[in-house]
Order: structure tokens, then sequence, then C-alpha cells
């Protein structure tokens, strides 16, 4: 028997973010494969909208489905809370509150704004302040046995180093909550966060910190995810619906939209499969609790790949371009294709060519047609998030992993076939062969068998570009020509 099932049993688990990428596969995995007695999701309020129709919402998702089959009353295990992360007590109504009191006995908040450009404030509050009023929730709790705060494995990104510890701070969490309306206190906090690449890591190590204060009241743990990919497995191979960081860069390059990137090939890249991220998450939940007289500390689990099973940027464009040969998309934008450097000036001149003046061209034709141009709009919000990103593509991150090694050996058999969480386990060209046909039919609706459109319909879209890119060129070196001579 998988001993984290059994101790999921009759358990009432509080989740936030549990209407997210990462939520919604721990909410179904634990329905599916633990007789947990109640999860309860805190979702924002929403007008005319009924508690019982949010879970209907919810639950038409795909990644219900085999759930759906399994048992069918499953929606009847779910109960929503509304409430607001920005706001004192998370908003919650005192019947609310005060049911959560009487019957959580485990918290996993992965609820967090992942913007990377987000505004400070704003990202403290959903992200720090946010993670303040759940942890306060957990400690009014009468039987809480275990709290998991999912943070990120770039928290500490400041170092190339990262260890499974919470990092010590030279500002105090508490003091910025109690004083950011005051200006001297926010010129403070911004000058201290130039220190991280961006808000989203460091309000996630801000929260972090936060955590440590509340080991005395209830067993915390934190786990940290790299950059989360969609799944190798479960629900379905390939499954993702966000477009946020790494996801959106891979479906960009797949729809033939990202050509060009300022990226160090060689460095190594740290992506997890969302599944993967949600049995630890799980699995955390459990050994936090078994082993909370053991350890007076708050554990850092580093959800990483990169130690045990490492992959370039280079390695992984040659594994990927292999699988879509057999798996092109018929309405992809153009073909996929990397063109990396990690000049500054290289990549403007490229992404000039590969990116705006093929946008420009598809805008001008739009706006011809009567239709909203959106390209260069598009490519002008993506170069906002390569800046943002860019220290993590250019950069091989080195991470202790010490801590997930301890839970995998503390799992036995049942529960390393129901929880996989071991990063050793798959090899990346089975990842990629799965992950790429799942997005294809998953993500972009499109039958698998029709690669022989997909690649005709493609040869078209690049012959068509090419066409027009030579034209414009040979108008402008004519108009130099006899400008000059």
């Amino acid at each position: 028997m998988s001993n984290i099932s059994a101790f999921y049993r009759d358990k009432v688990v509080f989740v936030t973010g549990g209407t997210g990428f990462i939520g919604k596969i721990v909410v179904e995995k634990l329905l599916r494969t633990s007789e947990v007695k109640e999860i309860i999701l805190l979702v924002r309020e929403k007008k005319n909208t009924l508690p019982e129709q949010r879970i209907k919402e919810l639950c038409s998702s795909p990644v219900f489905d085999k759930l759906q089959k399994k048992s069918p009353a499953f929606k009847e295990r779910i109960k929503v809370v509304e409430g607001n992360l920005e706001k004192d007590g998370l908003d919650l109504s005192p019947e609310s509150a005060q049911y959560l009191q009487d019957n959580v006995n485990v918290i996993l908040h992965i609820a967090a704004t992942v913007k990377f450009d987000e505004e400070i404030i704003k990202a403290l509050g959903i992200n720090l302040r946010g993670t303040r009023e759940v942890l306060e929730v957990g400690k009014t709790a009468k039987n809480l046995e275990s709290f998991i705060y999912v943070s990120t494995a770039y928290s500490n990104s400041f170092t190339e180093h990262i260890e499974e510890r919470v990092y010590p701070l030279e500002i105090s969490p508490e003091k910025i909550l109690a004083n950011l309306e005051d200006e001297k206190m926010k010129e403070e906090v911004h000058k201290y966060s130039l220190k991280w690449p961006n808000t989203y890591t460091f309000t996630k190590a801000l929260a972090e910190a936060l955590t440590q204060g509340y080991r005395q009241y209830f067993p915390v743990a934190v786990v940290r995810p790299s950059c989360v990919m969609p799944a190798l497995d479960e629900p379905m191979p390939g499954w993702c619906d966000s477009i946020y960081g790494t996801n959106g860069t891979f479906i960009g390059w797949y729809y033939g939209l990202i050509r060009t990137s300022q990226i160090d090939s060689q460095v190594q890249i740290d992506t997890v499969p969302v599944d993967y991220v949600s049995n630890t998450i799980i699995s955390v939940a459990w050994k936090t609790h078994v082993t909370r007289e053991e350890e007076k500390d708050v554990l850092v689990y580093n959800c990483v790949s990169s130690t045990d099973n490492p992959l370039t940027f280079d390695e992984r464009r040659i594994e990927c371009e292999k699988v879509i040969q057999k798996h092109p998309l018929l309405t992809g934008l153009y073909k996929p294709m990397s063109v990396c450097t990690t000049s500054e000036t290289l990549f403007r001149v490229y992404s000039l060519f590969l990116h705006y003046l093929p946008a420009f061209l598809m805008d001008t034709a739009l706006r011809m047609r009567g239709e909203k141009p959106r390209l260069v709009s598009t490519y002008q919000k993506i170069d906002k998030v390569v800046e943002t990103v860019k220290v993590f593509t250019n950069t091989t991150f080195f991470f202790d992993n010490g801590n997930m090694r301890d839970l995998y050996v503390l799992m036995n058999s049942s529960d390393h076939r129901q929880y996989p969480c071991d990063n050793r386990s798959y090899s990346w060209r089975l990842y990629f062969e799965r992950i790429i046909p799942g997005l294809k039919k998953t993500f972009f609706k499109e039958d698998l068998n029709n690669v022989k459109q997909a690649k005709q319909a493609l040869r078209k879209k690049v012959l068509t570009v090419n066409c027009v890119l030579a034209v414009l060129f040979a108008v402008v070196f004519f108009q130099l020509y006899y400008m000059l001579f």
C-alpha cells in the first residue's frame, strides 16, 4: 500500500492556486489516488456565480476526464471558499474562516502571481502578503498536520549554487508588510530587489523567509520547482494550459512564433514535468508530517532536473527537431527554428529579420483585410519577457537536492509508482517524444494524422515569407544602388 495515499485518507486539504496550472493537477491526483475526505479551494469572488458553478467550471477541464470515469461523484469532495490573497484574513467570510479552523489537516499554498515583470507592490501583495495570510490560517487550524509552501528554484538566483535552505535576508518580510505605504520603505525595497533578476523571484525569497517564523506552530516545508513544463504522463502526455515562462517560449517555438533567442546554447536548462512537480508537493506534505519530530527547521526541496538528469539548450533543440518532423503543426505560423546567440546586438539583428520584418508584413496584410494587426505588439511583449529571463537562459545554476533524494528513499515502491517524482527516472528523448504530440493534440487541438497536410502548409508559408522578404530586400538594394550611383 502507498504510505502517501494512506496519509491522505479522511483528510481535509486546503489548496490555494487550485485552479492554476500546477494546482489542477494536484487536486485531480489527490482525488483520484487517495481517499481524501475533502479538498477546499480558495477562489476569488466572482459576481453572479455560485460556488457550485465554480466547481462545475473547474471540473469541466480535460484534466479531470480520467477521474470522471473512475469516480463520477468526485465533485462532492470539492468545496469552494471565496477569498483574496491580497486582503487581511484572505477576506474570508466568518463562516469560511471557522470551517477552515475546525477542519483543515493539510495546507498546500500554490497560488502566486507568476508574471516576472509584475509591478513590485502588486507582487508583494500576492506573493508575500498572501503567503502570510495563508500561514495565519494554518496557525489557527486546530488539527493542522502539514503546511507546504510552493516557491521557485530560482528564489535565490543571485548566486549560481543554490542550496536547499532558506537564505537569510537583509530586510524583514514582516517589516516590509507593515510599512508598504511608507515611501522610504518602498525605495528601500526597490533598491534591495535589484539583487534579484525580477520581482517574482524576489518576492518568493521573502515568502520563504516568512515561513520560518511559523515552524514553531506546525510542520512546514518549502518546495522549489524549477521551470515547470507540460506533463510527462498525467493527466495525459503533453497536457498544458499555461503560456507563462518556459511553457510560453516552448509553445511559441513549436508554433513558429519564436525563431531567435538570447541564449547560451551550452547552458544547462532546468525543467521539470508538471505532474512530477504535483507529485512532489503531495509527497513532501506526507514526509513533512512523518518526520515532524526529527526536523525542527523548515526543510527546502529543490525539485530540479539538472543535478541528476542534465540537459543543455542545444541538446533540447536536437531532440525536439527530431520529434517535430513526425508531428508538424498544420496551424503553425512558420516552421520551428532556433537561431541562438548570447550577444545582445546580434539578438536584436536576428530579431529584426526573423521576427519584426515578417511581423510587419503580416500585420500589413491583416490591415488590408480589415483585421486588427497583432504580431508586432506580440513580439514587443515577448522582448519584455526575454529581458526578465535572460539571466536564466545564459547561466548554468547548480542545485543541491539532498532533501529530494531523502524523499525518494523514504517512499516505498507503491509510493514511487503512484507518485513518481524522481527526475532520474525518464530520458529527455522519451519526454519530448511524449509531450510534443501531446501538445499538438491537447493544446493546438490538431489531428495527429495530418502530417502530410501540415508539412505542405508549412512549406507554403515558408515560401511565401521568403519570397516577400526577397522582394523587399531587392527593392531596398536597388533603391540604395540608384542613390549611390
